[in-house]
């Protein structure tokens, strides 16, 4: 095997999206909690929990690149600015530092930290959805035609047209609720809102991109919220 088959192989960008989703979804959060008591983050059965999810996630998103056809010019489906990439691992950071100082966090409550897990994995779901979704139109289109992921109408494409943004919204609930924490609640409201101004942007560039096709897309599907906006 010569050296530039091994520096093309789609390993490389399958272990960057393992070290991505373990840097955005663990890596932040232990470090908040503080590497000098990680047994007691894994103490608790739902913090454990949500660790070996984010890493069947990681093994699962690897997968997915893996078998995604080369898309060299082609942007990432889930395209945010730089502060709301910035405000979505905050919310991990501060719930993680939270939780374990009990700042800006309420009473302890199993039942809420396993509700929280509840909707992180929805998001995970929504996750692999999406991405499985698009994945397979670039296999099934490869060497004709690239994709744009919001003009899809398979999977939850079919409901929403901008399934990406959606589960970080619900990945950053989930999590807030299942490290109990205020603040992290309180940063969804910028973070959902600075997403529905980027939604707005984006959809008036595919407007103008793809005219007719843009309309019918937008009849059959809502832009964020399933059945409501």
């Amino acid at each position: 095997m010569s050296l530039n088959t091994i520096l093309k192989s789609r390993i490389w960008p399958a272990a960057w999206q393992v070290f991505v989703r373990f840097y955005a979804l663990l890596l932040l959060p232990l470090l908040a909690w503080g590497v000098d008591d990680l047994p007691g983050f894994f103490s608790n059965p739902v913090r454990m929990t949500f660790a070996i999810i984010v890493m069947l996630q990681a093994l699962i998103g690897a997968w997915l690149v893996y078998i995604m056809p080369p898309q060299p010019n082609h942007e990432h489906p889930i395209d945010l600015t730089h502060w709301q990439i910035d405000m979505y691992h905050f919310v991990f950071i501060l719930a993680a530092y939270g939780d374990r100082r009990t700042i800006l966090a309420w009473a302890e409550n199993p039942s809420v930290r396993w509700a929280g897990l509840g909707i992180y994995l929805v998001g995970a779901v929504l996750s692999v959805w999406a991405t499985r979704t698009w994945v397979n139109q670039l296999r099934k289109d490869a060497g004709r035609t690239q994709v744009d992921p919001e003009l899809l109408f398979d999977g939850p494409y079919k409901f929403i047209r901008h399934p990406g943004l959606l589960c970080i919204i619900i990945y950053c609930l989930g999590f807030a609720l299942a490290f109990r924490s205020w603040v992290g609640l309180a940063l969804l409201i910028p973070l959902t809102a600075g997403f529905l101004h980027r939604i707005k942007n984006m959809e008036r560039d595919l407007a103008e991109q793809y005219k007719q096709v843009w309309t019918l897309r937008r009849h059959t599907s809502k832009r964020l919220f399933p059945f409501l906006y």
